[in-house]
């Protein structure tokens, strides 16, 4: 009896380490990283993603028994799809073409009469949507830094938050989609990212070259496929039967975004924090809409709200940070692909099991969203060890410092005789600090910040097996 105790004492202690480690990774985001002569850039994924909500066709049309909405997402899908073949050197050139192209069909959209032709207009201007979409996310991936990504996707939230929120308010608002109003603010976006994109050359994108193996971006693709899993089930739930109050839901949206940013910038906490919220509130506030009282559908439709959101944010911010740091062009074309598949194929097959119900099964669709989210749980090890252990962060490197290179080689060379398993910022760490460089320094010199430092040093000790900065120079002062 007591060598049972002691075993799930020790699966306990496993478990906990486990848990743990989850959260002793950092993205090491700082606002002085942003860029603000690269804010027209950071804003062209947004633009094209918010023109994609924003005009949408008024009259329901079906075709193979798949409905206009359902034949929108296959347009899209195929304009993420050719970029998979796309060369690096045509995608900026691309861009603009789309544009021009998307604002031609925006014209002849209203001057066309209701009917085939206006529809297949409809499907072309989509087409040339997800185009554009793509293009705008290699600049995404490629241009631009963590926390400028950040940036960009919140400037989409809002954008949501705004959309269902004015939902009650303006009953209209949503309408605007196909009128004057709708058509101006699209013409509107797209000449701001026709201009926003001209005078951006392929030589600010950073080298594309790598193979991209070990970089982790097939497993965050793979979270993205589960994401997208996960929201098509939500909306089956919920969207076919209008049973969420749109202003709670966009309150949601809101509040996400302030998380995302308190918990990453401010406290300087991993993107896997912001997953696992995804996860959780999403499922809380399906299972509380199940109860399908009016009592529990404000609060079931902001915890849904808050945790769509912040799956849409990370998801998107985790797969475009791996593809830069991939610095592969393979990556992000395996990506388009993957977007493909699931506005193509997944959203076909879930339409397709969903016409043969008479109204939505909404306990079968819940233990589905529990089911993928219970794997998310299950592979979390794996998934923390793939994405977070590498360092994801915006700053500088010493080993692109010609003063501190021959520091740097002496550290690593007693990390590897010693068996330190240091990580290479622990290494940076520990180089200057036998410098003498006190930690405030040391941010400013990695462009960090503090508390990143001190996060470093702490694990930095802690592997060494010393308390203090005079026992690290007692001990490795003489070696470097």
């Amino acid at each position: 009896m007591q060598l049972k105790q002691q075993g799930y004492k020790v699966l306990f202690n496993r478990i906990s380490v486990i848990i743990k480690n989850f959260f002793q990774t950092r993205d090491e985001l700082s606002f002085r990283n942003i860029r603000f002569n690269l804010l027209p850039v950071l804003l062209v994924f947004p633009f094209s993603v918010i023109i994609s909500n924003l005009r949408y066709y008024g009259h329901s049309i079906a075709i193979a028994g798949f409905a206009t909405n359902e034949l929108m997402f296959f347009m899209l899908g195929s304009g993420w799809l050719i970029l998979s073949f796309i060369s690096k050197k045509l995608i900026i050139p691309l861009l603009k073409i789309s544009v021009i192209i998307s604002a031609v069909l925006l014209i002849f959209l209203f001057f066309t009469p209701m009917g085939s032709l206006q529809f297949a207009l409809y499907m072309a201007f989509k087409f040339c949507n997800g185009f554009c979409t793509a293009c705008a996310f290699y600049l995404f991936c490629f241009v631009l830094n963590n926390v400028e990504r950040l940036a960009g996707m919140a400037v989409i939230q809002l954008y949501y938050g705004f959309y269902y929120l004015s939902w009650n308010i303006l009953p209209d608002f949503h309408m605007t989609g196909t009128s004057w109003t709708g058509a101006a603010v699209t013409f509107f976006l797209l000449i701001i990212i026709f201009f926003y994109s001209a005078g951006l050359k392929t030589g600010t994108i950073v080298n594309t070259e790598s193979s991209g193996k070990g970089s982790g971006v097939v497993s965050v693709i793979g979270l993205g496929v589960v994401h997208y899993m996960i929201m098509c089930m939500s909306n089956y739930i919920e969207w076919s039967e209008n049973s969420v109050s749109g202003f709670a839901f966009g309150l949601g949206t809101i509040i996400s975004i302030a998380l995302v940013f308190i918990i990453q910038l401010l406290k300087g906490k991993s993107a896997l924090y912001i997953w696992l919220m995804f996860l959780a509130f999403t499922l809380f506030g399906l299972g509380i809409l199940l109860l399908d009282t009016e009592a529990v559908i404000s609060s079931g439709s902001f915890f849904y709200g808050l945790g769509d959101s912040l799956g849409y944010i990370i998801i998107c911010y985790m797969c475009a940070g791996a593809i830069k740091r991939s610095k592969s062009l393979r990556m992000y074309r395996i990506y388009c692909f993957v977007f493909f598949i699931q506005y193509f194929i997944i959203s076909g097959i879930f339409s397709f099991y969903f016409n043969y119900f008479d109204e939505p099964n909404r306990f079968l669709a819940f233990v589905v969203v529990l089911v993928l989210v219970s794997l998310c749980l299950l592979f979390m090890p794996v998934i923390q060890k793939k994405l977070f252990e590498a360092d994801w962060t915006d700053g500088l490197y010493l080993r692109d410092m010609e003063e501190y290179s021959k520091p740097l080689v002496e550290t690593q060379e007693i990390n590897k005789k010693e068996k330190l398993n240091l990580t290479p910022r622990e290494q940076e760490i520990f180089t200057l600090l036998l410098k003498g460089t006190p930690p405030k320094e040391i941010a400013y010199t990695l462009k960090i910040s503090y508390e990143t430092v001190h996060h470093h040093q702490k694990n930095l000790y802690r592997k060494l097996g010393i308390q203090s900065i005079q026992e690290l120079f007692a001990k490795y002062s003489r070696v470097i």
